[in-house]
């Protein structure tokens, strides 16, 4: 699935560094065993074939090999999601109505983006998480929306609510987990063990 992560500046110049370090993995990843299918007839081929790519899969998201800046963050999110204890419960999915943007996300922008494709299971592991961690806040936003029709709590400056309701947004907004921030989280992580690894080599 296409994710598109929204990021600090210096991350895509970060990736443009790692380039070089992406293509040394990928001729490394050439010269394992289960790469080699000369000697194999075509059947035998491409059985090998398809068990090396499944294989390599596990390699990058154990964070074991980082050929391309998908890899990279397939291996920071598998990380994430594990630290969060994501990967040891069965999450309901989202509800179809939580789709596109959440109420609470922090307004502003990132002034860079990534657009990568990850695995579909960990993203929707990532979705699932993330409205799990978030679904009383969530629901405590939409109550206070419908107490607070026309208000602008994100403009501190002009809210149209009363100094207690704005608190209170900003009490229940500070507790909504977004996507977005698991993505930034999985490409941060994703370059710092990238970088760790070519430097130990």
């Amino acid at each position: 699935m296409k994710v598109t992560a929204y990021v600090p500046f210096g991350i895509n110049k970060a990736l443009d560094e790692l380039e070089t370090y992406f293509a040394a993995e990928l001729n490394r990843a050439k010269t394992f065993g289960m790469a080699d299918t000369r000697g194999l007839s075509r059947r035998e081929a491409a059985a090998r074939r398809s068990l090396w790519a499944e294989e390599k899969e596990q390699l990058r998201r154990q964070g074991q090999l980082f050929d391309s800046r998908r890899a990279l963050v397939t291996g920071g999110l598998a990380k994430v999601i594990a630290d969060r204890g994501w990967d040891q419960v069965d999450l309901p999915p989202v509800p179809h109505q939580a789709r596109g943007r959440w109420v609470g996300s922090p307004q502003g922008s990132w002034p860079e983006k990534l657009s990568v494709e990850l695995p579909a299971d960990l993203v929707a592991k990532t979705q699932a998480g993330c409205w799990h961690a978030s679904r009383e806040a969530i629901d405590g936003l939409h109550k206070w929306n419908e107490r607070n029709p026309g208000a602008r709590p994100n403009r501190p400056a002009r809210p149209r609510c009363d100094p207690g309701e704005l608190a209170d947004y900003q009490r229940l907004a500070a507790r909504v987990l977004t996507p977005g921030e698991i993505w930034r989280d999985a490409v941060l992580g994703g370059i710092a063990a990238a970088s760790r690894t070519r430097a130990s080599t």
